[in-house]
């Protein structure tokens, strides 16, 4: 069932997420009645790209590390603009095999988010087609919901 004032927000380690956090608690600020997750999703480094195990798991802590950082951060933006904390939620997932973006919308569905906010980094097409983007990506899956991409 899609709740309209349950809002899932996808934030990464870049500015762009940032960007739609402080938007958000401009069109939200002193808003009691929306419940709003935080969702980072952590994408295991590839071990083919680093043989050594121990760099390996160094890389992934960094990145959890890097990623609760910013789900702190941007927490902090939203009880700024006095969103209830009660209201509020983060979480860090994991893709599973997954891309970030179908993460987000498989966590859209399994939670009823009527509205999904995510940042867009501004990439060219190129870049686009090579690294693929997950704000196009998510724009592309949405069903039954509301999408906010913030530039």
């Amino acid at each position: 069932m899609i709740l309209w004032n349950r809002i899932l927000v996808g934030v990464d380690d870049g500015e762009a997420s940032l960007g739609a956090v402080r938007y958000l608690a401009a069109v939200l600020g002193g808003s009691n009645t929306s419940k709003v997750r935080l969702l980072a999703v952590y994408k295991p480094p590839d071990p083919d790209l680093e043989p050594d195990p121990a760099a390996l798991a160094a890389q992934a802590a960094e990145r959890r590390l890097a990623l609760e950082a910013r789900l702190a951060e941007a927490y902090h933006i939203l009880v700024e603009a006095r969103l209830a904390q009660e209201n509020l939620s983060t979480d860090l997932v994991e893709t599973q095999g997954r891309s970030i973006g179908e993460t987000i919308m498989a966590e859209q569905a399994a939670g009823g988010y009527g509205t999904v906010v995510v940042g867009r980094r501004g990439m060219t097409k190129a870049e686009e087609f090579l690294f693929g983007s997950v704000s196009s990506n998510v724009v592309h899956q949405a069903t039954d919901c509301c999408v906010w991409v913030v530039a």
